[in-house]
């Protein structure tokens, strides 16, 4: 057979699995806007994005916005193989049973997320939360491995990228990898500046291989049968052709302070969020040219990422609120 049938048989499978572990995100649209706009970034390979949480009465929905993030939190830290084990338990349990279980897991999530924070020396913000949701809503890619569990073993050092994610293409019979950098800084410009350089620092060919490897070692937890398991490794293997078909792409969450929430809400009710997307808009002209300042200091300037702005009234409330919803006492 030869190479050119062999991709054609092997690629709808591939398709068909990822796609299967796609999930619902409509339920996002009421709470996480998207502002729609024509902003271009001198690095060509980058596109800007920016999202906010929706207004209500003149006022953003910040701790709406929490309680969305929040109800993510399982899926986004477990692996699919206990979310799966659980769910084949819905058929066979009673109810009150079956959800003790599903509060198990839950409660679960939480504790790995806080331990796996706290592991790594970091505050438990929910940055790397909502670059998970962006990623699979907008960019129609799933989280391929959950590294909360990873980052809580002490015998395997844990850093890169905050979250893994892949895209196939049929089309194009090519493998996009997409490796997540958050940061959630009062100031956009500190943001940027210490994004680029953690995402020049993740893409050097140790720390890039080391991701890689995380990826292969855990690939029977992703929830993929075993015909699915053996195509995503192809695109892993630097011995197999497809190797050469996997696009990597660098996903970054900005979260900053964003002073045109409060200049919005003199809108009034019914115009508060037009106002803001204006102000928005505005403030993304301002900052692309210190996202094309940043990554060309750190060698960038040709790399391919999906840079999502979100804007907040302040992130150290949405930390703050975040945290205690997910009961991390101070």
């Amino acid at each position: 057979m030869s190479q050119q049938s062999t991709e054609q048989t092997e690629s709808p499978d591939l398709d068909t699995v990822l796609a299967a572990l796609r999930r619902d995100y409509t339920k996002l649209g009421p709470r996480i806007r998207e502002l729609q706009h024509e902003v271009l970034c001198e690095c060509t390979g980058v596109t800007l994005r920016l999202h906010f949480p929706a207004f209500r009465q003149g006022k953003t929905t910040v701790h709406e916005l929490v309680e969305l993030t929040w109800l993510h939190l399982t899926p986004f830290a477990l692996t699919r193989k206990e979310i799966d084990a659980v769910r084949a338990l819905q058929s066979t349990l009673p109810f009150d049973d079956f959800l003790v279980k599903t509060t198990q897991l839950n409660d679960a999530a939480a504790k790995l997320f806080i331990k796996a924070h706290k592991a790594t020396n970091r505050n438990g913000e929910a940055g790397e939360l909502l670059l998970y949701l962006l990623t699979e809503w907008i960019l129609g890619a799933p989280q391929v491995i959950a590294k909360m569990t990873l980052k809580t073993n002490p015998q395997m050092p844990v850093h890169g990228a905050d979250g893994v994610h892949v895209r196939y293409c049929p089309e194009t019979a090519r493998l996009f990898l997409y490796w997540g950098e958050s940061k959630m800084y009062g100031d956009v410009g500190a943001a940027i500046t210490s994004a680029a350089k953690s995402i020049a620092k993740s893409l050097e060919p140790d720390e890039l291989d080391h991701e890689l490897q995380l990826v292969q070692r855990n690939i029977d937890f992703t929830g993929l049968g075993t015909e699915g398991k053996e195509a995503l490794l192809r695109y892993l293997d630097p011995h197999e052709e497809e190797y050469n078909e996997r696009k990597d792409v660098i996903t970054c969450l900005i979260g900053f302070d964003f002073d045109g929430f409060q200049k919005a809400s003199a809108a009034g009710d019914q115009g508060a969020e037009d106002a803001f997307r204006a102000l928005a808009k505005e403030h993304l002209e301002a900052v692309a040219p210190k996202v094309a300042a940043a990554l060309e200091a750190a060698g960038l300037e040709s790399q391919d990422v999906e840079l999502f702005f979100f804007p907040l009234p302040a992130v150290q409330e949405f930390r703050d609120l975040f945290q205690a919803r997910i009961g991390w006492l101070p």
